[in-house]
């Protein structure tokens, strides 16, 4: 068993998780026949993981992280893909509906865990950095002008160079709050996005998800406002929990769970390919 990721920011994740697991993490693919691959990002290499599956008898756990809502469910070889390997996700919300409508089995319930950064000065007061939409920079803009007197960075860009290690770390170094701010309606929380902020030292506004299991669960480490234009610092001038007690109250069990989970389907693959 190795473990790959085809997306930079998820290399983080997966580096972690291989040193948590005591196997390579990989850069080069180069798949062999029964070999299990711990695999991130599966959805930016959806085709080609297909066909090669369809040449080469090798299996995948896929760390599902998309939201259900997203066009990549559109696409016929990302579902097969995820029906064909084993699957853990990180959202309560997204696994109900993957068992409803598309009768694919989840293992575990995946928590993205993140290197703790120290703490530093900080100049920026506002940062958020997703894919564009018209609503999020409306939103966005409404909460700038309520707050003029403090500093924003906005950054509608998920080109590499606000995805690499070094880059996202020194950005996030300098950033008080990170905004979390849905994409999509029926959304489930951004915990990726959520548990990195605060591994960086940042505090996180967010507007509640879908997904009433996760809000409960980081309601002590996330700012949840039912609109960005709630949020006023002076009323939430006490911090909420850190990165350090989300990993207490929450993020090792579900870390153990995880590899546990991974080291059931590994055994399971390999009782399966000596048949």
């Amino acid at each position: 068993m190795y473990v790959i990721s085809f997306h930079l920011i998820f290399n983080e994740n997966a580096n972690i998780l291989a040193k948590r697991l005591n196997v390579p993490y990989v850069v080069e693919f180069n798949p062999k026949p029964n070999d299990l691959i711990v695999v991130f990002g599966a959805h930016d290499q959806a085709i080609n993981l297909y066909g090669l599956q369809e040449q080469i008898k090798f299996k995948c756990i896929i760390i599902q992280s998309e939201q259900y809502e997203s066009a990549i469910f559109d696409n016929k070889y990302y579902v097969q893909l995820l029906k064909n390997n084993y699957i853990l996700d990180w959202s309560k919300h997204n696994i109900e509906r993957f068992k409803k409508q598309m009768d694919i089995k989840v293992y575990s319930f995946y928590y993205y865990d993140f290197f703790l950064l120290e703490n530093a000065p900080r100049e920026i007061d506002f940062f958020f950095c997703g894919a564009y939409s018209p609503e999020r920079e409306a939103k966005l803009n409404q909460f700038k002008l309520q707050n003029s007197n403090m500093g924003f960075t906005f950054e509608y860009d998920f080109s590499n160079n606000h995805m690499g290690f070094n880059e996202i770390n020194n950005k996030l170094a300098n950033v008080k709050y990170v905004i979390n701010l849905p994409y999509y309606k029926n959304n489930s929380l951004e915990t990726h996005r959520i548990n990195k902020a605060l591994a960086s030292g940042c505090q996180v506004i967010s507007i509640p998800s879908s997904d009433p299991y996760l809000n409960d669960k980081y309601k002590d480490y996330v700012h949840f406002v039912n609109d960005l234009t709630d949020f006023c610092s002076l009323l939430e001038m006490v911090p909420k929990k850190d990165y350090k007690d989300l990993m207490k109250n929450y993020g090792e069990a579900q870390i153990l769970n995880n590899i546990s989970a991974i080291q059931h389907i590994s055994n399971m693959y390999e009782k399966d390919s000596k048949w």
